[in-house]
């Protein structure tokens, strides 16, 4: 039996899909298939993905998507991608990204096997890179996370870990390094497909929500390429700013909404609140100050602060400042 799926959307990058399926083919141990899903490519790029050597290899099964002006999406590709597997597990790769570590799959089934009860999750770790090669100074996605597990380490060093204790880190596990029980992943309904900006968030939420077991290791597996904010052929830089904190906005309500857990209901709140703050931010700079006062007091009601309520009586005297000088000026 297939242990491992690993599911790569790509869209007309033929040369950096070759570089992630690769460092996937190099992983040892357990026996894995490849699902590569190509989102609509031209009939050049097309050509191009069927003609790499690594696409030869009889554990890659390549699945063209019709063509679409934009594409059909990161979480429709991911979906149909698990939809089509054969592995008890599904692991997901970024088509601009890199597993460094030959040994991750191997790692995550010993743990598995290991485990005295089913799991559902399995979350490591991965190092950022910008285009020009330098590496932020802050920790990203759940870097820490041991210090906050629920029990010892087994022989692969992967501990325990519930959805309280990865509340507490700065940001969410990336989908490079987040390996799901594939009936599990059925059961969540798999990736919202309305989404195109953290989706990957969304499901992060919604999985350690309903997981009944989630294990930890601290390795970083993976390489993520932060994308080139001045460039334009990537999910996330294609997507305007407020259309992003619009997404943002879907996904906090939905775990608002829907959350069993109080602890990912009360981050959602939190979280909603930094970014109606933020959009306020945004519609000020574009001058949009009535706007903008709107959101931040949709904030202030949410996350209340001596700093935000000084800043939305800002924004209220410069929206009525501003209505009174239109007024003075308007025609008789």
């Amino acid at each position: 039996m297939t242990r491992f799926t690993v599911v790569i959307p790509t869209r007309n990058r033929p040369m950096e899909f070759d570089r992630a399926l690769r460092s996937v083919l190099a992983q040892a141990g357990p026996r894995f298939e490849v699902i590569a899903i190509i989102d609509g490519a031209t009939e050049a790029d097309l050509a191009a993905y069927r003609q790499l050597d690594a696409a030869a290899d009889p554990r890659v099964r390549l699945h063209p998507l019709p063509p679409r002006a934009a594409g059909h999406g990161p979480s429709f590709s991911r979906n149909t991608g698990a939809a089509l597997a054969c592995g008890e597990y599904l692991a997901f790769l970024d088509d601009d990204d890199l597993w460094d570590d030959p040994q991750h799959l191997q790692r995550c089934d010993t743990s598995l096997r290991a485990s005295a009860s089913a799991v559902d999750l399995y979350l490591s770790d991965q190092q950022a890179v910008f285009h020009d090669g330098r590496q932020p100074s802050e920790a990203l996605w759940i870097r820490g996370a041991e210090r906050f597990a629920c029990g010892p380490a087994d022989a692969a060093g992967s501990r325990p870990i519930d959805a309280d204790a990865l509340l507490k880190l700065p940001s969410f596990a990336h989908l490079n390094c987040s390996i799901y029980r594939r009936s599990f992943f059925d059961e969540l309904g798999g990736l919202d497909e309305s989404l195109r900006y953290e989706e990957d968030r969304d499901i992060f939420l919604r999985a350690i929500d309903a997981a009944d077991g989630i294990l930890y290791n601290p390795i970083v597996v993976a390489r993520h390429h932060i994308p080139n904010r001045q460039g334009a052929d990537n999910a996330s830089t294609m997507v305007g700013a407020l259309e992003k904190k619009l997404y943002q906005l879907r996904i906090f309500d939905k775990a608002i909404l829907g959350a069993r857990s109080a602890s990912i209901r009360r981050y959602a709140q939190r979280a909603k609140g930094y970014e109606l703050k933020h959009i306020a931010q945004i519609l000020a700079q574009a001058g949009r100050i009535g706007d903008a006062l709107f959101y931040m007091k949709e904030s202030l009601m949410i996350s209340f602060s001596l700093k935000a309520l000084a800043w939305t009586l800002w924004l209220a005297l410069r929206a009525l400042t501003g209505h009174a000088r239109h007024e003075s000026t308007s025609p008789a």
